[in-house]
């Protein structure tokens, strides 16, 4: 179950992403962070920090909440 979450994460931070028409290296770069962790994270290999999470949610425009749609517990 906890693997599946960081799964729908990830895929959502992607979704996110890519709707601003950001690149990996682009996005990694505005959020400090490397590109092979920004890579993982969207593969759902690990979980970002709420700092991170509050940093992607500043850079892309969106509530932190958007991250955690279809996301059931």
């Amino acid at each position: 179950m906890k693997d599946d979450i960081k799964h729908k994460l990830g895929r959502n931070i992607k979704v996110e992403r890519i709707r601003k028409y950001l690149s990996q290296e682009q996005f990694a770069e505005m959020i400090d962070m490397s590109v092979s962790h920004v890579s993982k994270l969207e593969q759902g290999l690990t979980s970002p920090s709420a700092i991170a999470l509050f940093k992607m949610s500043k850079i892309l425009n969106i509530p932190m909440e958007e991250f955690f749609k279809d996301i059931d517990v």
